[in-house]
C-alpha cells in the first residue's frame, strides 16, 4: 500500500505496526517542513501512547508550537507533524477546530486502543476508507485499498450515472461499493465498538450582510491568508493562468517576499479552429501579469499526446473523471519538480466561492425571468450547437425550462444531454434505483430551499464539485509529480467572508466575481479584470472529431459496451453517431463513457497481494 503511493511521498516512507493490537500504518513523505530524519513518520509521542500518520501542512503551527511550549511541551524536531501530534495528545479530537491547513491524517491511542481519523475542513485533502467484515481500511488513494484481497470490487451503479452525468462522484460514494470518502471536515473514530463519524465544520450558508465587507478587507484577507500559507522549508512557487483567481495570489505572494524569488507556471495550449471549444491563451495573459509583478514564469506546452495519456490518467486519479484539465494540473506539476519547487499556490475556489462560472449567471437570470422563461427557453433552443455561443445559449434555453431545484442540480452538469437522455444510456438492468439527482445533491437542495438559485449553486460547489471534482484532480495530478498544492481561497475564513457577501456584491447581470476583481484594482493588470472567462483544459470536442476518434469509437463500440454491461449498447451507438454528425453537443457524455471503461479496465488489471 505505501508503494502504490509512493509518488505522493517520494522523499521517504516509513511502516509502523501493533501486532497484538492488530494494527499497521505507513507512510509516504514529502518533505516540506523540517526536512530532517526526525521528522519522519510515523511518529510516536515520546511515551508511545500516540501514533500519528499525517498528510497536508499545518500553516498555524508555529503558533500552536508557541502554546504548547507554554505549557511545557519540549519538542524534538521542528515540524509541524510534532505539533499536530502534542496537540492531539492534550486536546483529542477537539484539536482539529484548532487547524489552520490542509489534512488527512490518523491517530492510534494505544491506551484507549483506538483510531481517530480526520480530513480537513475543504476537502483539499484526500481519505478514503472501507469498513469490511474483516478490518477497516484506510489511505489517501482508492488504489491503495484495491490492493487488499478482502475488499469487494463491485460497483457503484449510482456513481456510475454520477459520472456520466457530472464528471465526478458526489458525497460519501466512490465507483466502489465497498469504498468511501471521508466528507471534508468530518471525522471517523474506529475501535473495538464499531466506527463513529463526526462532523466538525460545515461551510457556512449564505447569510448576507450589507455591511460585510468592502474590496479592501477582501484583498487584506488574501493577503493575509496567503503569507500564512507560503511557511515551507522549501522554495515555493505558483500556478499562474492569467486570470483574476490566480493573478490574485501571485500579487499577494508579491507582498510577502521578494518577488523575483517567485517561479509561476502558466499552461500552453494551442489554439484549434472552428471555435467549438472555448479556450483562450492563458500564456499571453500570465506573460503580462508575471511581467507587472516582477515574477519569473515558465509556459508549459500541454498539448500532450493525450491518446497515450488518458489511460493512466484515469487510473492515476482513482476514479473515471472526465476532465482534460487533469492532464494540464500533472504536466504544470512535473514542470515545477523538475525546476526544483515541491510546494505550488493555485487560484483554485475563486469561481466557486465568488461566482466566476456561466452556471451563476444562468441562474441569476433564471430568477429574474420569473413566468417569462417558457417562452424564452422554447426560443433559445433553435440555437446550434455548433459555436461557443450557440451552445451556452441553447444550454441555457434548456434549463430554462425546469423547475428550481432540477435547475440548480443540472446545472452542475457539463453534459448537454438531459437528465432522460443519460438516464437512457444506462443498461437496463442498472436503471431501477439509480437517482438523476444524486442523493448527495438533494440534501444541498433541501438544505438550501429558499435561497437565491445562485447561493443554492455555491453550497453544491463547496460542499460537492470543489471537494470531489476540482481539489480531487488537483491534489491527485500534483502529488503523481510529488508537488503539494495549496489553495488560499479555500481557506475557511475567506469562505466565511464571501458567505456572508451580498449576492449584488458578487455578481450582476454584466459581471461576475465583482468584488475580487475590485479588490485587485491597481493590484494586476486591468486587462485581466476584464478578462472573459475561459476553459482550462483541452478542446475536447476537436479531439474527439479529429485524434482521439478512433478510440472513442473502440471505448463505445457496441461490443465493448456488451461486454462491460453498464450502458445501453444501441443508445451508446446513436448518440456517437449524433455527435459526430453535428446533431448533438455530446462531447462531455461521450468522454465520461469512455473514461468510466478506462478505469473499469485499469481495474480489471489492478494486483491483488494477498
Amino acid at each position: 500500500m505505501i508503494g502504490a503511493e509512493r509518488h505522493r511521498g517520494p522523499d521517504g516512507e516509513g511502516l509502523w505496526s501493533d501486532p497484538v493490537a492488530a494494527i499497521a500504518m505507513g507512510h509516504a513523505r514529502l518533505s516540506i517542513i523540517d526536512l530532517s530524519d526526525a521528522a519522519a513518520q510515523p511518529m510516536a509521542t515520546p511515551d508511545g501512547r500516540y501514533t500519528i500518520i499525517f498528510n497536508g501542512e499545518i500553516y498555524n503551527y508555529r503558533a500552536l508550537r508557541s502554546e504548547l511550549e507554554s505549557s511545557g511541551v519540549e519538542f524534538r524536531t521542528t515540524s509541524d507533524t510534532e505539533v499536530l501530534l502534542e496537540l492531539f495528545a492534550r486536546r483529542g479530537p477537539a484539536a482539529v477546530q484548532r487547524l489552520h491547513g490542509i489534512f488527512a491524517f490518523a491517530v492510534w491511542d494505544a491506551e484507549e486502543r483506538s483510531l481517530f481519523l480526520a480530513r480537513d475542513h475543504l476537502g483539499v485533502k484526500p481519505l478514503y476508507f472501507a469498513d469490511l467484515p474483516q478490518g477497516f481500511l484506510f489511505a489517501s488513494e482508492l488504489k491503495a485499498l484495491t490492493l487488499c484481497p478482502d475488499l469487494p470490487r463491485d460497483l457503484d451503479p449510482q456513481a456510475v450515472a454520477d459520472h456520466l452525468g457530472f464528471v465526478w462522484t458526489a458525497g460519501e460514494n466512490t465507483m466502489l461499493k465497498s469504498v468511501r470518502k471521508l466528507r471534508p471536515g468530518c471525522t471517523l473514530t474506529v475501535s473495538e465498538d464499531g466506527v463513529r463519524s463526526g462532523r466538525y465544520y460545515r461551510t457556512p450558508p449564505s447569510v448576507p450582510d450589507p455591511g460585510a465587507g468592502s474590496p479592501e478587507d477582501l484583498a487584506a484577507l488574501i493577503d493575509a491568508v496567503v503569507a500564512e500559507q507560503m511557511v515551507a522549508d522549501v522554495e515555493i512557487g505558483a500556478l499562474l493562468s492569467g486570470g483574476v483567481d490566480s493573478s490574485a495570489i501571485v500579487s499577494a505572494m508579491c507582498r510577502a517576499t521578494e518577488p523575483s524569488r517567485i517561479t509561476t507556471f502558466c499552461a500552453s495550449v494551442e489554439k484549434t479552429e472552428g471555435g467549438a471549444d472555448n479556450f483562450g491563451d492563458d500564456a499571453a495573459f500570465a506573460r503580462d501579469v508575471a511581467d507587472a509583478l516582477g515574477v519569473k514564469l515558465v509556459c508549459v506546452p500541454t498539448d500532450a499526446n493525450l491518446i497515450d495519456e488518458l489511460p493512466d490518467m484515469i487510473w492515476a486519479l482513482d476514479e473515471p473523471t472526465a476532465d482534460f484539465a487533469v492532464i494540464q494540473t500533472r504536466l504544470l506539476a512535473r514542470a515545477a519538480r523538475a525546476a526544483g519547487i515541491k510546494v505550488l499556490l493555485s487560484g483554485v475556489g475563486g469561481d466557486d466561492l465568488f461566482t466566476g462560472y456561466g452556471r451563476h449567471k444562468a441562474a441569476l437570470f433564471y430568477n429574474a425571468l420569473g413566468c417569462g422563461r417558457a417562452p424564452l427557453a422554447a426560443l433559445l433552443k433553435w440555437f446550434s450547437p455548433d459555436s461557443v455561443r450557440g451552445r451556452r445559449l441553447r444550454r441555457m434555453g434548456d434549463l430554462f425550462a425546469m423547475d428550481e431545484d432540477r435547475m440548480v442540480a443540472e446545472a452542475m452538469s457539463f453534459s448537454a444531454v438531459t437528465e432522460e437522455g443519460r438516464l437512457a444510456l444506462i443498461g437496463p438492468g442498472l436503471r431501477k434505483g439509480i437517482e438523476t439527482i444524486p442523493p448527495a445533491f438533494s440534501e444541498s437542495l433541501a438544505r438550501t430551499q429558499g435561497l437565491h438559485p445562485v447561493d443554492r449553486l455555491i453550497d453544491l460547489e463547496l460542499n460537492g464539485f470543489m471537494p470531489d471534482h476540482n481539489l480531487n484532480y488537483t491534489d491527485r495530478m500534483a502529488m503523481q509529480e510529488g508537488v503539494e498544492v495549496r489553495v488560499p481561497l479555500c481557506d475557511p475564513r475567506l469562505v466565511e467572508f464571501a458567505q456572508r457577501l451580498p449576492l449584488s456584491a458578487k455578481i450582476g447581470f454584466r459581471e461576475t466575481k465583482k468584488i475580487l476583481r475590485d479588490s485587485q484594482r491597481g493590484r494586476i493588470p486591468d486587462a485581466v479584470l476584464t478578462r472573459a472567462k475561459q476553459g482550462f483544459g483541452v478542446p475536447i470536442r476537436s479531439w474527439l472529431a479529429g485524434p482521439a476518434r478512433a478510440q472513442m469509437a473502440d471505448l463505445t463500440s457496441s461490443a465493448t459496451v456488451e461486454a462491460r454491461g453498464l450502458f445501453d449498447a444501441a443508445a451508446v451507438a446513436r448518440l456517437r453517431e449524433d455527435f459526430l454528425a453535428g446533431r448533438i453537443d455530446a462531447a462531455m457524455t461521450l468522454f465520461p463513457l469512455m473514461a468510466i471503461e478506462l478505469w473499469c479496465r485499469a481495474l480489471d488489471k489492478a494486483p491483488v497481494h494477498g
